[in-house]
């Protein structure tokens, strides 16, 4: 039985799961780096809406998944964004706030709709030296190995208690084991990781072609932000 984290299930079964990696990229980077340069006052709130729009109606992953995992990056940006209130005042503290909300967004997008296999086979044939590459696919493989096991302890513990509560001391032996056991794998990981050189990992992963037509449309709708943003300087200085 293999299990995926909920971040790699909605990745793996979204709608745009056979759009290439690049598309993805060069869209949610796009729009990224227009976050970063542009006003954020109101452009962060479009940047924010073109991203939403593009994740639950273009992807189709379900609002909730959305909300789940967007909510807390919203919730540590409003802590971080504390001691800017008390150094530089509310109004740049707003500024960095919606800025951080809108990048977050964008960064959702990417976390969504793009399996970190498939990110990683596009770093590969972008040229990305080939130890970061396995190192983070080390990671990963870890990641998902730890997520497992962690479900089938979880599986494991409801089925002991029928569905009830578990106590304070089934909660920390679970927890133990479940240490004890991701320190195993992460060694087992890394024995295979020595014994095999590092000379390179297989990635099955299937191979999308660029569309032309989307990212045509992905260079006009952030050009048309830039655009609009520079017709509308005067109203919104940068």
């Amino acid at each position: 039985m293999h299990v995926h984290a909920p971040l790699d299930h909605i990745a793996f079964s979204n709608a745009w799961r056979t759009q290439s990696p690049l598309d993805k990229l060069i869209f949610g980077g796009g729009l990224l780096l227009l976050a970063s340069v542009l006003p954020a006052l109101p452009w962060s709130a479009v940047i924010f809406a073109v991203a939403a729009a593009a994740s639950l109606g273009g992807a189709r992953i379900p609002v909730r998944a959305w909300v789940r995992f967007l909510a807390p990056q919203i919730g540590f940006l409003s802590a971080a964004v504390l001691p800017v209130i008390l150094g530089a005042g509310w109004k740049s503290a707003a500024v960095v706030w919606m800025r951080g909300v809108a990048a977050a967004a964008c960064m959702t997008f990417l976390a969504l709709t793009t399996p970190a296999p498939d990110l990683l086979l596009a770093a590969q044939r972008a040229r990305v030296p080939a130890v970061m590459v396995e190192l983070a696919f080390l990671v990963y493989r870890l990641i998902a190995s730890i997520w497992e096991l962690f479900e089938r302890l979880r599986f494991g513990l409801d089925l002991r208690l029928r569905g009830g509560k578990p106590s304070l001391r089934a909660a920390t032996l679970s927890a133990g084991n479940l240490l004890t056991r991701s320190i195993q794998t992460a060694r087992r990981v890394e024995r295979g990781a020595s014994l095999r050189g590092l000379d390179g990992f297989p990635m099955f992963t299937p191979r999308a072609e660029t569309s032309r037509m989307f990212l045509v449309s992905a260079m006009v709708l952030h050009g048309s932000l830039l655009a609009a943003a520079l017709f509308f300087r005067s109203r919104f200085p940068w």
